[in-house]
């Protein structure tokens, strides 16, 4: 899944090295919100809901859907994310989809202790992504955007999930596997 989504855009459908398929995803969804990335606050970016795919509940599945919102690989259900090396904020990129359910309004944030090495984005890397109510075409399903997660070297970091009043902590393995957690399932850089 993690390298899947921006190469499911022109294909279609695509495998894995685990034997499952990768998500099919359908274009064209259209947006409450503005039409390219926003930044707001230092550190802070706002998810342009029009650069969504949808991708159907079955394609979730692998994931863990976290207070009812969001899918993210977290494990010990999901092997760790792979790196490569980049020239973004941070030395390497663990790239991944967020998976969203439309008509959701959510955040990601960077715990304290992870802000100076670890930044999120799905457009605009940052330290805090703000999701509010994507529509999906034709409704239903669920809505994949391609990005990732930088950082400055192989680790099992915290993303905190915000909706509705409520929070949830989720360990997610970057290049290097978090306890009870498969490795990730090609070479990484280190």
């Amino acid at each position: 899944m993690a390298c899947l989504l921006l190469a499911a855009c022109t294909s279609g459908t695509v495998g894995s090295n685990t034997g499952k398929t990768g998500p099919a995803i359908t274009s064209g969804h259209t947006s409450t919100r503005t039409n390219g990335p926003s930044a707001t606050a230092d550190g802070e970016s706002v998810l342009s809901c029009n650069t969504g795919m949808r991708v159907s509940y079955g394609q979730v599945a692998p994931l863990q859907v976290v207070l009812g919102v969001v899918a993210l690989p977290v494990s010990p259900g999901y092997p760790a994310l792979q790196t490569f090396l980049t020239n973004g904020p941070h030395r390497l990129f663990a790239k991944t989809g967020l998976i969203i359910r439309p008509g959701t309004t959510f955040e990601l944030v960077v715990p304290g202790r992870f802000s100076s090495r670890l930044s999120i984005g799905w457009q605009t890397p940052s330290r805090r992504v703000v999701v509010s109510g994507c529509a999906s075409p034709g409704g239903g399903g669920w809505l994949a955007f391609v990005g990732g997660y930088w950082i400055d070297h192989p680790a099992c970091v915290s993303i905190i999930v915000r909706a509705g009043g409520r929070q949830q902590q989720v360990p997610i393995g970057l290049g290097k596997a978090c306890p009870g957690q498969r490795p990730p399932q090609g070479p990484s850089q280190s």
